[in-house]
């Protein structure tokens, strides 16, 4: 009978050495319990931040380009896990850089289309309204006739860079715009009479003389 439970009990003890030896094999081997603050890596650029893991037993993965404008190009921007969160050993940092320049976008066909719609095909396409010309006319009323970049006229499908600001002129029939033609025709003949005028007394002088 002693010899029965001795068996048993020396059974057991060998069970629970052969299990607590495991446990400790897994822990070392995937080092249980190891963990390490992830350092802030956002507004570095990538060389920067890779010497930054590698100190740390980490590793980091370029996953996503950006166009932030108001950002310093090249340098990152976005990273999962974020900053100061405990990951162990080995662990990827996924980061998001902002690109080196703004990407290219056609220039979209604003013309003949109405404001509205010229405005969302602006927002879009990741450009920017610019200013606004309104030009009087009797016929048509909110319609695009004209879009340019710095004065320039251009074309739909041109490449311009992302945010360009986009001006446009849109025809309108309200009444306050052709006053406006109407004052500046009225100035520009008040001037021509004046300088008629002018010459006509000048060479009668000088007839005279």
């Amino acid at each position: 009978m002693k010899n029965w439970l001795y068996n048993i009990g020396l059974g057991g003890l060998l069970i629970a050495l052969v299990t607590a030896l495991i446990f400790y094999s897994l822990g070392f081997y995937t080092h249980h319990g190891e963990t390490i603050q992830v350092p802030n890596l956002v507004s570095l650029k990538p060389f920067e931040a890779e010497a930054k893991v590698a100190e740390l037993n980490l590793r980091m993965k370029i996953i996503d380009t950006v166009y932030l404008p108001n950002t310093k190009p090249g340098c990152i921007v976005k990273q999962f896990p974020e900053a100061f969160e405990f990951v162990k050993t080995n662990r990827s940092i996924y980061l998001t850089v902002n690109a080196l320049s703004s990407p290219r976008v056609p220039m979209p066909k604003l013309t003949d289309c109405s404001f509205n719609l010229a405005k969302a095909l602006i927002k879009n396409a990741g450009l920017v309204l610019g200013e606004v010309v309104y030009q009087f006319s009797e016929e048509e009323n909110n319609l695009v006739v004209a879009q340019r970049i710095r004065g320039q006229i251009i074309e739909p499908g041109q490449k311009i860079s992302k945010g360009s600001l986009i001006d446009i002129t849109v025809l309108t029939t309200k009444k306050e715009f052709q006053e406006d033609t109407d004052i500046e025709e009225i100035d520009n003949s008040e001037i021509d009479t004046e300088e008629i005028d002018t010459e006509e007394i000048d060479n009668s002088e000088i007839d005279n003389n």
